[in-house]
């Protein structure tokens, strides 16, 4: 009886602890950014710059560039779900693009007063849904997905750095997005573009 204790508590400990996925960016991601060298750590899954003394208020307009996909976002996994990849990319841009809208004025191309906004897919890995149904398959997090980008944002006059970001959007063992292929990767572009409004001064 006791040993079957012991083996109980070991089985909900090791549930515990890999019960979800923990992807870091340990170092700033290069290859796209601008100035990566910048880049400070924040979070475990975060790297972020912002250049001194910007003054928001003196932008009028924003332009979001569509959203660029790493060569290596899936690790070279062969994989059908790798054909979602360009309409994933488009629903980001869209997000970027309605957070942004509701304080500066959409823009056709960089301008002088415009913010030009700049974004990557660097990882985006999909969930295993089938997996996930029960608790006790989500041991080890083999079923969750998670979704890393880079966003850039330039003076469209300039051409200066105003910001950089890097992080990474793990899946929770609670969440419902792990229920759908894309689901965490699709409400890490939610979370992402409501953190870069509110950087960018929206209101």
């Amino acid at each position: 009886m006791k040993s079957h204790a012991i083996l109980v508590g070991v089985l909900v400990s090791a549930f515990s602890i890999t019960g979800c996925n923990s992807h870091e960016m340990k170092t700033a991601p290069v290859g796209f950014l601008s100035q990566p060298e910048l880049m400070k750590k924040g979070s475990g899954e975060t790297w972020t710059y912002t250049a001194p003394n910007i003054n928001w208020s003196s932008y009028t307009g924003v332009y979001v560039a569509p959203v660029a996909i790493s060569a290596g976002a899936m690790d070279g996994e062969v994989s059908e779900n790798a054909d979602d990849l360009p309409g994933l990319a488009t629903t980001f841009q869209n997000a970027l693009i309605t957070a942004l809208t509701a304080q500066y004025s959409a823009a056709p191309a960089a301008a002088p007063n415009v913010l030009v906004i700049r974004a990557q897919i660097t990882k985006a890995q999909p969930n295993k849904p089938a997996r996930n149904i029960l608790p006790q398959t989500q041991i080890g997090g083999t079923g969750y997905g998670f979704g890393e980008v880079a966003i850039e944002v330039v003076d469209g006059g300039t051409k200066t750095v105003l910001y950089e970001f890097a992080g990474v959007q793990n899946t929770s063992r609670f969440s419902s997005e792990k229920m759908s292929t894309w689901g965490s990767l699709e409400k890490s572009f939610t979370t992402w573009s409501t953190e870069l409004a509110k950087v960018c001064g929206v209101k």
